[in-house]
């Protein structure tokens, strides 16, 4: 049980920290609340986050999706198309093989080097993503945002109707009803640290961080609090982001050949299977997770892997410890995600949804896993066999709350220790996005995603979220680049009581609890007053190119200028629809965004409604060489 033993080290091995997304905008198991603080922190996940935390759902239009019917009866083509205005929850849509640049705060730091660059923490970041996929029955998926903040309900037995009864529910879903079964009649790994915690149970349900095996939604407690897990599993692996010390003078981690190794990405991860029915074997016994314990029990001992590249493997960003703020260089930590190809998606069998004019599209959901641990004890030669147990004179290096000597006739002082912290995993997810397949006039060409982050309020209200800006707010381009600008927002951030830790009120411009944002262009970064489409004498979307995604249709420059103005509201110098001057009459999304090229020069472009010069600035910069 060698490399049960050593996946400790790469988790489970902290404090108390949180993570959040900000761009793709993070849930935190948000949907559509209109309090400062989520209902339901156990609906899709467990984050161990702030109840503060997150951002609602997107909606497509100016007014709030329907809880009883939250996609608004449409297919995903129609979600995309700006021509159908029906009140539904909006999906972000992303060209595959394009730039996504994924930003996060997490609370107690990370990066630097172990070696010489120090902190207070051990820690990684694992970012992984999943797709609505068929496989076989344990591994599929089908990932819904969901129209309530229920959790789903729980399954015991295989394909018992569970699922059917969360779809009727209007329950959201990641992980499915028939993984969450084989997790709760999976053996735990016994050979994983547990100081000294009492397990109250023997599946995969009872870790040291969830020891009496609560459930949150569908996913399974060990595989959220360990990686690589020793099981195959729905997520699949993007990058692992480290500040284990240096392993060559390219200065790549000395875990990384390890952690390429044992990803299921790229390498055979196996699992005991009834050979019949891809179920635990049929003599009762709990599914194994060694060969030998699967053989014993007649299983059948199947192997797996997504035949995907394997995660990057790189040093994580420098944050300071107990700030969740930005990083070392004044910007928030972020990883520039080059999103699947659509071979790579094919490389299992991924499901596939008709987008606009017909295009391939797979629906997915991102996930961010932020792991501390102490220097206390030494995470990569500490398993079960250091569990306190004072019986057969073994003491855990870490114990709850120890009275220490600290000498000077002191009798002793007591440190603040829970050892279900010390390895902690926190996590977030994204709402339901899409990946597209390209059309042949865009393969092989160079699309950087533009999006906004940041909710409805001021710094003290949104905490630990974020107010508007755009992401990234500078962007270096080549002429032949393309640009696919595209937003959401909801219309329900309304950050109302219950107000947990932190203020309630939504500050801002428009009407009260609602996203909304535009693009215009502005002479300098220091501006707060737009150009006039009519008398820019160097207008930036008069010398570029604008078109419609998916359908690819040219627009010329004043209709690509409307469109960016209003949020799509109004897409024609001919049209007769009118825009509220706040925008409060505009969708909360731009559906499917626009791919914009500019010409050479330098763009400066900001948002009218939520540049609020007093707090806030949504603005952005743009050089074409």
């Amino acid at each position: 049980m060698k490399f049960l033993l050593l996946v400790v080290a790469l988790l489970a091995t902290g404090v108390w920290a949180d993570i959040y997304l900000h761009n793709m905008r993070g849930s935190n198991n948000r949907l559509n609340e209109q309090s400062a603080t989520r209902n339901n922190g156990d609906r899709l996940f467990d984050s161990q986050n702030n109840n503060r935390g997150g951002y609602n759902v997107g909606d497509r239009t100016d007014a709030a999706f329907n809880g009883g019917n939250p996609t608004g009866g449409l297919t995903p083509a129609q979600v995309l198309d700006p021509s159908v205005n029906t009140a539904a929850q909006y999906q972000m849509a992303f060209y595959e093989g394009s730039q996504l640049h994924l930003e996060w705060t997490n609370q107690h730091g990370c990066g630097g080097n172990e070696k010489n660059d120090t902190q207070k923490m051990n820690c990684n970041m694992v970012i992984q993503y999943a797709c609505d996929q068929t496989i076989d029955g344990i591994l599929d998926v089908e990932i819904k945002d969901g129209g309530n903040t229920n959790t789903p309900g729980e399954p015991n037995a295989l394909n018992d109707g569970t699922k059917a009864n969360n779809d009727n529910n209007q329950n959201g879903r990641h992980e499915s009803e028939n993984w969450y079964y084989t997790c709760k009649t999976r053996l735990r790994n016994k050979g994983l640290f547990h100081a000294d915690q009492n397990l109250n149970g023997n599946t995969a349900r009872y870790t040291r961080q969830n020891n009496n095996g609560n459930r949150r939604g569908l996913e399974c407690p060990e595989e959220r609090d360990y990686f690589p897990y020793w099981v195959p599993t729905p997520w699949r692996d993007i990058a692992y982001l480290t500040d284990s010390p240096a392993l060559n003078d390219a200065n790549e981690p000395d875990i990384c050949p390890y952690i390429r190794a044992t990803s299921h990405n790229n390498n055979n991860v196996y699992r005991c299977l009834n050979s019949a029915a891809n179920t635990a074997p049929t003599n009762g016994q709990l599914q194994a997770i060694t060969q030998a314990d699967c053989t014993a029990a007649s299983g059948s001992w199947s192997p797996f892997k997504y035949n995907l590249p394997a995660p990057i493997c790189a040093p994580s960003e420098w944050s300071r410890d107990n700030h969740l703020g930005n990083g070392r260089n004044g910007e928030s930590n972020s990883f520039d995600w080059t999103l699947p190809s659509w071979s790579e998606l094919n490389a299992v069998n991924t499901k596939v949804y008709t987008g606009p004019s017909g295009v391939s599209m797979a629906k997915c959901v991102l996930r961010v896993r932020y792991n501390i641990s102490t220097d206390d004890y030494d995470p990569w030669n500490t398993n079960s066999t250091h569990d306190n147990n004072p019986n057969q004179g073994i003491i855990s290096p870490i114990t709850n709350n120890p009275t220490v000597d600290v000498g000077a006739h002191l009798q002793g002082l007591r440190l603040a220790i829970n050892t279900n912290q010390f390895g902690r995993t926190f996590q977030d997810r994204s709402h339901v996005f899409y990946v597209v397949k390209r059309p042949q006039a865009l393969v092989g060409r160079n699309i950087v995603n533009l999006n906004v982050r940041g909710k409805r309020g001021n710094i003290v209200q949104t905490y630990p979220g974020i107010e508007y800006d755009f992401v990234p707010n500078r962007l270096s381009l080549a002429p032949t680049d393309w640009v696919h600008v595209q937003w959401t927002g909801s219309n329900t951030h309304n950050n109302g009581a219950n107000g947990g830790d932190g203020q309630t009120g939504d500050a801002g411009e428009g009407t009260t609890g609602t996203d909304r944002s535009n693009m215009l262009q502005y002479q300098n970064p220091g501006d707060n007053y737009p150009i006039a489409l009519d008398k820019a004498t160097n207008n930036m979307w008069k010398n570029g190119k604008c078109m419609t995604p998916f359908a690819n249709t040219n627009l010329s420059w004043t209709d690509c200028a409307l469109w960016m103005a209003t949020s799509g509201k109004v897409r024609s110098a001919t049209s007769t629809d009118t825009t509220d001057v706040l925008l409060n009459n505009a969708p909360a999304s731009l559906h499917g965004g626009l791919l914009l090229q500019f010409g050479s020069g330098t763009w400066h472009y900001a948002c009218t409604r939520n540049n609020n010069f007093s707090n806030r600035s949504q603005k952005g910069t743009i050089v074409v060489a």
